[in-house]
């Protein structure tokens, strides 16, 4: 596959596996050796840059969805003079502050830093935490780097950045001959669904965050892959009437970023948000956690308490389902062949309504769940009208505690209810390991729902 790509402001072209990783064409096509790989899987965000003003793992992110995008490396940091690149006040402020170590994260602690003020130029030192909190650090010196950025802000480094125009944009892959009949780029929804209506066993790849680390722990490359990412009709949310549509490569990001979510369902951009870090938010899709149809991924727990529907698309039409018919079985999806998920729709709730997402795991940030619980409800003159409750991490796909809900249906709002909602969800769970304490846990969590309703 040939490509075209803008890379700190030069076009460059290289000729790539379409699954190459952008970690790899930067370093062994593009003679840009700056970003860094450590774990290769986006744990460790030795690799960040910069795609189209994004912060990304450029380990996760194959060439195909590269092509014609605006990229931005630790290269591109530098202010070009007479002798050559110097570098800018960023890169002088983690110098003086002693925020460089052994130097191996650093170039990835620089993007993330840039792409954070880029975003917000007065960060307090909370969001700064929160933005470099998916960049490891190995040598355990984080107060340094920290400082680093407070001193590039009080020195109005932001106030230097300037527009990055891409002539490339707009531009797809070129596909060999061999590639070509395996290999999809389709420019609109409508193509990708004729596409698949032609090749129905195609891979769908969207945030690439499973299946580039799968490609490097050496499984086999799908036979054909389509790429649904670039497509902005499966982008955004909307409102129509009394459906909130979200579609379904919205990624966590752009979740996170999206007024009309914050504002009507404040339990999923909380999701959204524990789910990992910056530049992994900025390409798990919402599609994606929902079709692996996983037991411990937490936006599936979320929208089962938000009564969300999904809406499946193919050349045929479209059809709904619930989510729990979406998700039959641990790892296995209800679209048919050549079908794809395309939005979901989740009511828009009461201005009175509460909704809320616990997750606990072993550790505060960045980590699995080892329980996760989300909990809607509505009441009317003191008396709960409706009451959905879900939890994740401790059975094959999330579930719905429906005896827990129906005990509470009815009843009043008050310590007596929830007294009764907190025991029957406690042994209304059962997981398949630690089952004392996720019991326990959940439990305590329901517990907490209410109290902080009353």
């Amino acid at each position: 596959m040939r490509m075209r790509v803008t890379v700190n402001g030069k076009v460059r072209s290289a000729q790539v596996h379409p699954l190459k990783s952008l970690l790899r064409v930067l370093r062994e096509d593009l003679d840009l050796p700056g970003t860094k790989e450590g774990c290769g899987e986006g744990e460790c965000g030795a690799c960040a840059v910069l795609l189209d003003g994004v912060l990304v793992n450029s380990c996760c992110v194959p060439a195909l969805q590269v092509a014609g995008r605006e990229v931005l490396t630790v290269e591109g940091l530098g202010v070009p003079g007479e002798e050559g690149q110097t570098p800018d006040a960023l890169q002088i402020a983690f110098v003086e502050e002693g925020a460089v170590h052994c130097g191996f994260c650093t170039p990835g602690m620089e993007m993330a830093s840039r792409a954070l003020l880029e975003e917000n130029p007065r960060p307090t030192r909370e969001e700064v935490r929160v933005a470099l909190s998916g960049n490891l650090c190995r040598c355990t010196g984080y107060e340094p780097i920290y400082r680093a950025v407070d001193r590039a802000v009080r020195e109005e480094y932001p106030a230097s950045f300037r527009p990055r125009p891409n002539p490339c944009a707009g531009d797809l892959p070129e596909f060999d001959p061999e590639e070509r009949g395996r290999f999809f780029a389709p420019r609109s929804l409508e193509e990708a669904l004729a596409v698949l209506a032609e090749h129905p066993d195609a891979t769908l790849l969207a945030g690439g965050t499973d299946i580039l680390p799968d490609r490097k722990n050496r499984k086999a490359d799908p036979e054909k892959v389509v790429d649904l990412f670039r497509l902005e009709e499966l982008h955004g949310a909307v409102r129509e009437g009394e459906i909130l549509r979200l579609r379904a490569c919205t990624t966590n990001g752009e979740i996170l970023r999206t007024p009309l979510v914050g504002e009507l369902l404040p339990a999923l951009r909380e999701a959204s948000f524990r789910s990992g870090a910056p530049a992994i938010q900025n390409r798990a899709t919402l599609g994606g956690n929902l079709a692996n149809a996983s037991g411990a991924a937490d936006l599936p727990v979320v929208l089962l308490a938000l009564g969300a529907r999904v809406r499946l698309a193919s050349a045929r039409g479209t059809r709904t389902l619930s989510l729990g018919e979406f998700m039959p079985r641990y790892r296995e999806n209800a679209c048919a062949p050549g079908e794809i998920l395309e939005s979901l729709e989740i009511p828009v709730p009461a201005p009175s309504s509460r909704q809320r997402f616990y997750k606990r795991g072993s550790r505060k940030a960045l980590t699995l769940s080892r329980v996760s619980l989300a909990l809607f409800l509505e009441e009317e003159g003191g008396t709960i009208r409706t009451f959905r409750l879900a939890a994740g991490s401790m059975a094959p796909l999330p579930q719905r505690l429906t005896r827990t809900e129906e005990a509470v249906l009815g009843r009043p709002l008050d310590r007596q209810t929830a007294d009764l909602a907190s025991r029957t969800a406690g042994e209304e769970v059962q997981p398949r390991k630690s089952p004392s304490y996720r019991k326990a846990i959940t439990a305590n969590l329901v517990r907490r729902f209410f109290d902080e309703l009353l």
